[in-house]
């Protein structure tokens, strides 16, 4: 499914992959923020995790639908790769952001102590969301997949924000 940098020879990827890699950062980022929500006391930090899990689910949702549109879109024909270099650089922050498809985030929430440290967590997981968007924004060729990346990475922005303005109060 996802191809790693430690293969011999890294394959390129598609659009539809691309999309693919998206949907499951972000489900990463779901379960990341329900456990969260379930691990700590307090009603407003569950309100918060229970928020940003919600947020998650949408992009989720999102993701599943562009890629349906997508493939419609293109029928029989075979998406175009990326390049190699970007191919490289979307496979290197996909398996190694904070929310990556490898699980690393899912099997270190157990360690987490604190709502601050997941939030920390999370603030770090935005920024890797925003680039990792950002790369695939700026090399994509389909004009849907342009929109709905240019409000998603309004919408992590958003996150970003409100997670320090939390993380602020949580001093």
């Amino acid at each position: 499914m996802i191809r790693g940098l430690d293969n011999m020879v890294m394959e390129l990827l598609n659009e539809l992959e691309v999309l693919e890699i998206a949907k499951g950062i972000e489900e990463t980022g779901y379960n990341f923020y329900k456990k969260s929500a379930e691990s700590f006391e307090g009603e407003e930090i569950k309100e918060i995790f229970e928020y940003l899990a919600m947020e998650e689910q949408e992009h989720i949702k999102t993701f599943e639908r562009v890629k349906d549109k997508v493939v419609n879109i293109l029928g029989d024909n075979k998406p175009e790769c990326f390049e190699e270099s970007i191919s490289a650089y979307l496979n290197a922050i996909s398996e190694t952001a904070v929310f990556n498809v490898n699980g690393i985030t899912a099997n270190s929430i157990d360690s987490i102590k604190s709502p601050r440290e997941a939030l920390l967590i999370g603030l770090q997981a935005e920024k890797d969301s925003i680039l990792f968007y950002e790369i695939v924004l700026a090399n994509t060729k389909e004009d849907m997949t342009k929109k709905v990346l240019e409000r998603l990475i309004k919408e992590e922005v958003k996150h970003l924000h409100d997670i320090k303005g939390l993380l602020d109060q949580l001093k």
